[in-house]
């Protein structure tokens, strides 16, 4: 346990230790992040949070190209325009407002009837998304989106972004004040109750890029509803893209026995011995395997 360490959420103590996160280590405080777990809200969160000067950085050296998804491949993006379409067919030219919006990508798959609002920090992909697909950015990041916009749109949605912000909890409220009543709103993240996540812990992929600072789950986000008033009406496990997904799972198992030693090094040797598997041994590092349901959706109604 570790008393020391509050939650950035509800301020609750106790956290659970998941381990180290790999190289994560900031020389300019000597301090090792770890993954911890809230046992009062369940959210799992990086301690200490990275160097804001240094993610911000990061941020400002966005490429457009980064996030070049086919639209079909990205499984959060598929189930969640096939929900607003179902849900919003009767509304008359629907407003939808995509925080992180990137270059707009998931709001031109839209109908194009449907007014398209986004949340994305200056740069390159902003202008692209108001060049190529006719968003209109409204704010750089949640906390400076304007009153002027509450009870404005029909649904707002969060895709990869859930896990950027270090107080998810007062984000998803935030957010959740932008619905006109019967509005929902769409979260998208790693999911902590994946067995991916028990498997690997601290050592996941999804924690390799050094701005995720919070991991969801769904007793999180039952958490965020009954405090914040919300219905949690839907809640799936999906994978960060559509792909085969037995080379990743095999990749991902191997990867996990090579980190615990011991009595995992018979497998392990089983695994890497099996037909087109014998390149297993020559990984360095953990695989991002996309194509395992670790994420999830989860559809919040004010």
């Amino acid at each position: 346990m570790a008393d020391e360490v509050r939650c950035r959420s509800c301020g609750g103590d106790g956290l659970v230790d998941l381990g180290p996160i790999p190289g994560s280590q900031d020389e300019r405080v000597s301090v090792q992040a770890h993954l911890y777990r809230c046992p009062h809200c369940a959210l799992g969160q990086r301690h200490p949070i990275p160097d804001a000067v240094g993610i911000a950085a990061l941020y400002a050296d966005a490429k457009p190209e980064e996030m070049a998804y086919v639209y079909e491949d990205n499984a959060a993006w598929a189930l969640a325009r096939n929900m607003l379409v179902k849900r919003l067919v009767a509304v008359e030219s629907p407003s939808v407002l995509d925080v992180g919006c990137h270059t707009g990508r998931f709001l031109a798959g839209l109908p194009k009837a449907w007014r398209r609002f986004g949340v994305e920090n200056p740069g390159p992909p902003a202008d692209a998304a108001r060049r190529d697909n006719r968003v209109e950015i409204i704010a750089d990041w949640i906390e400076t989106v304007g009153g002027e916009w509450d009870a404005r749109f029909d649904a707002v949605t969060l895709f990869d972004v859930i896990e950027h912000v270090p107080d998810p909890a007062t984000a998803i409220g935030r957010l959740a004040r932008l619905l006109k009543p019967g509005g929902v709103l769409i979260v998208s993240s790693g999911d902590l109750d994946a067995w991916t996540w028990r498997w690997l812990g601290a050592g996941h992929w999804y924690l390799q890029t050094p701005q995720h600072l919070s991991v969801i789950s769904r007793g999180f986000l039952r958490h965020v509803a009954v405090e914040r008033g919300l219905r949690l009406r839907e809640f799936q496990t999906i994978p960060h893209r559509h792909a085969p997904r037995t080379q990743d799972a095999a990749r991902l198992a191997y990867w996990g026995m090579r980190q615990r030693g011991g009595l995992w090094r018979s497998p392990q040797r089983l695994l890497h011995a099996l037909p087109g598997l014998h390149g297993l041994r020559h990984m360095q590092s953990v695989p991002w395997a996309m194509s395992l349901r670790d994420h999830c959706v989860a559809v919040f109604e004010v």
